[in-house]
């Protein structure tokens, strides 16, 4: 390891493995063939951030090569160490934008601390974090330059100064680094014994909603220089009894094996979706008359304002059924927004593991062991309360897109406000202590689907079952079982 110039640790505490090879290629000036014995073979697409900071093969070459293995070097480079909520990892699957201290890239120095997207400034500096170039405003990726050499923006700017890095290194705070970065993963590590993040699958917009649930914390304002989140946040933490078992039967079919078109929801959440329903009407104005794609499909008067039929009749959008004889409020989804409803189903699926919820080893649906495990979790009334919260929210915005589409001729409008949810669930002695919903910005989708009864699938047509070719594959099929079962015969 000595032998590598920029590859010295003890004046770096906690530098990321983009760190080192920055140094690497900076101070040392590496070949090709150099780096593909440190491991990193793609250097032309791959992101050396991310290459470095989630397991795989280029992570576990660098730190072989360095002789860094058996240390615990390679465990700082990854961002969900210094995260104070559990996030699932997905912190190190979703490639972001390089995000650099100036006082520290002289060095060459980087650390995962900077790519959470709650810390401002740099805690050791006090600098603003930058992601743009300083010279072209470009975004800064942590690519390799033509040069083969890291931190190098295409406009040639780099922050990197050779006898900064070298002959003055041990000028870096390396002491107060060291004691800063202890505190602060200590109580991180606390942190994450009660704080679970549950974000939206296939999005990255959710990083703005995770800072504002990181920076709530009292203890991460005394450490850091951050900004206050402006994003809006919900807190569900009443007091009262958890709900009856089987309450969570409907909501466990959200974000399912499959697409569903109606669900079954609790009787409490009429109401509230009826209220959806007024609310999205309420964007439009009071003269609004009411399409006719939707007057046909759903029994309104034509020559009435889209605000006469649907404030008077709120719930004849919610489904054809409405309220069952059980009691379920059954809710057409086409008019909900498939991430949020996917994102219940998630919530869910943390609050479960979160809590390590046993299984007695039935064999059940995935719906039914959702539901099951649910019903034996202290705190869930939390839960549910954040579940129809979120729910009737994409029921209001995703009616709005339908109705905005159809008065376009089909197209959605892109000027409309749409907001994507991120939670963050406080467990405590096997319970749900409360759940907290933020909300952030987003686009909205480009289509939407008709809020209608699903047209019946007509069924594909018949084929001959005695025709020689299906004849002769079933032949096949049965000659490779038999042999099949020979061979395990002679085992």
């Amino acid at each position: 390891m000595a032998a590598l110039l920029g590859a010295e640790l003890e004046p770096y505490p906690y530098i990321s493995g983009y760190g080192l090879l920055r140094r690497m290629t900076q101070l040392g000036r590496l070949m090709g063939v150099e780096l593909t014995a440190l491991g990193i073979r793609n250097r032309v697409t791959s992101d050396a951030l991310t290459a470095t900071q989630r397991p795989g093969a280029p992570k576990a070459g660098l730190l072989h090569a360095l002789g860094l293995q058996r240390t615990r070097v390679g465990d700082y480079w990854s961002p969900e160490v210094w995260s104070p909520l559990r996030t699932g990892h997905v912190l190190e699957r979703h490639n972001v934008p390089l995000r650099d201290c100036p006082l520290c890239a002289a060095h060459g120095y980087h650390c995962a601390l900077f790519q959470l997207p709650f810390i401002d400034h740099c805690p050791w500096h006090a600098a603003k974090l930058h992601t743009g170039c300083p010279q072209c405003g470009r975004t800064c990726w942590a690519r390799f330059h033509p040069d083969l050499r890291l931190g190098r923006c295409e406009c040639g700017y780099d922050a990197f100064e050779v006898r900064t890095a070298s002959i003055d290194m041990w000028h870096f705070p390396a002491a107060e680094v060291d004691a800063w970065a202890s505190r602060y993963l200590d109580w991180a590590a606390e942190e994450r014994k009660s704080r679970l993040l549950v974000v939206p699958a296939l999005h990255t917009d959710w990083m703005p909603g995770y800072a504002a649930l990181a920076r709530q914390s009292l203890e991460l304002e005394s450490m850091l220089v951050t900004t206050k989140p402006t994003a809006e946040l919900t807190e569900f933490s009443d007091v009262g009894e958890d709900p009856p078992e089987g309450e969570f039967w409907g909501w466990s079919l959200l974000g399912g094996e499959r697409p569903l078109t109606f669900v079954p929801l609790p009787a409490t959440m009429h109401a509230k979706l009826a209220q959806a329903t007024r609310d999205a009407v309420a964007a439009f104005p009071a003269d609004t008359p009411t399409p006719l794609e939707l007057a046909t499909l759903n029994g309104l008067e034509e020559g009435q304002t889209l605000e006469q039929n649907l404030v008077n009749r709120p719930e004849c959008l919610i489904a054809p059924h409405g309220l069952s004889s059980d009691q379920s409020t059954w809710l057409n989804l086409s008019a909900v927004d498939p991430t949020a409803a996917c994102f219940c189903g998630e919530l869910l699926d943390r609050v479960i593991s979160g809590l390590e919820a046993r299984d007695d080893g039935c064999s059940r649906s995935l719906q039914a062991a959702r539901s099951h495990a649910l019903d034996g979790i202290s705190g869930r009334r939390h839960v549910a309360r954040a579940l129809e919260a979120i729910l009737a929210r994409a029921y209001t915005q995703g009616l709005e897109t339908v109705l905005r589409s159809m008065m376009a001729g089909g197209k959605a409008s892109m000027c409309q406000r749409w907001s994507l949810p991120t939670a963050e669930i406080v467990i405590a002695n096997d319970e749900v202590r409360s759940v907290w919903v933020c909300w952030t910005a987003t686009r909205p989708p480009p289509s939407w689907r008709t809020v209608d009864i699903p047209v019946p699938v007509s069924p594909a047509p018949k084929t001959k079952t005695g025709s020689k070719s299906s004849a002769m594959r079933l032949q096949t099929r049965n000659r490779l079982t038999r042999r099949a079962g020979k061979v395990r015969q002679k085992k």
